[in-house]
């Protein structure tokens, strides 16, 4: 099985508490710190007082001297040790790792690849050209597994990531492919579903989507210090047929 490499030089430390979206304070040695927390979504089922988390020293830094990158919970369903990903920067990482490995076979023979290609109202995070034709990509990180074990995306509502499913129906319609990768960053999961309770809005643009073409597709990974690809997973976009749930 082929290994992504991902973190250096890990430090083990404790969460206390997370100040806003992108900072959190952790304690190391008994000294607390304030860490980088890159990734905006509530986290709340995986941010709790006195988690063990992973975190690592900035190449660049600024306030902050190091990422929060790894969070410690519990596996579905015997509810062992799980390290989990909050970092949602790493989908990125991980696609680039995908294709260079040739573990996915979506695309044919990649001609070109370019990052961040701009669109009508914004970027999107991948374009390509293969012998299949031509590609528009969107990833999602997912990290939020419901009490069914179903991954579930957003945490939170994002107006930005319903931008982005518009974005990828208008350019169906053009003619291009165009997909939806949700890489879910934890390895006990068992499908992905839209987060309806959560944002409505997004679930069913995302229904949307795939009615008009839009290939959405749910990847898994096996997530620590290093990761492995698990393979693809089933995908739930309708919420009549859909059979987790969330409870109060």
């Amino acid at each position: 099985m082929k290994t992504f490499h991902w973190i250096d030089k890990p430090e083990k430390a404790t969460f206390i508490r997370r100040p806003n979206r992108f900072t959190s304070v952790v304690k190391v040695s008994n000294v607390e710190k304030m860490v980088y927390l890159p990734d905006p979504g509530r986290l709340e089922e995986l941010l709790i007082p006195g988690a063990e988390v992973i975190i690592e020293k900035r190449r660049n830094s600024g306030k902050t001297h190091h990422d929060l990158l790894l969070v410690e919970t519990q596996s579905f369903p015997d509810k062992e040790p799980l390290m989990v990903s909050v970092d949602s920067r790493l989908p990125n990482k991980l696609f680039k790792w995908l294709i260079s490995e040739r573990l996915l076979n979506y695309f044919g023979n990649i001609k070109m690849i370019k990052s961040e290609p701009k669109v009508d109202h914004g970027r999107l995070d991948y374009y390509i050209e293969s012998t299949n034709g031509k590609h528009f990509i969107e990833l999602k990180s997912v990290n939020l597994l419901d009490a069914s074990g179903t991954a579930r995306f957003p945490d939170a509502p994002t107006k930005r990531g319903t931008k982005h499913l518009n974005e990828l129906m208008i350019l169906k319609k053009q003619g291009y492919t165009c997909w939806i990768f949700f890489l879910i960053v934890r390895n006990d999961a068992l499908s992905f579903s839209p987060f309806f309770e959560r944002d409505p809005l997004f679930s069913e643009t995302l229904q949307k989507a795939w009615k008009v073409g839009v290939k959405i597709k749910a990847l898994k990974f096996d997530i620590d210090l290093n990761i492995h690809f698990l393979g693809e997973m089933p995908v739930k976009t309708d919420k009549n047929n859909f059979a987790g749930y969330w409870p109060e």
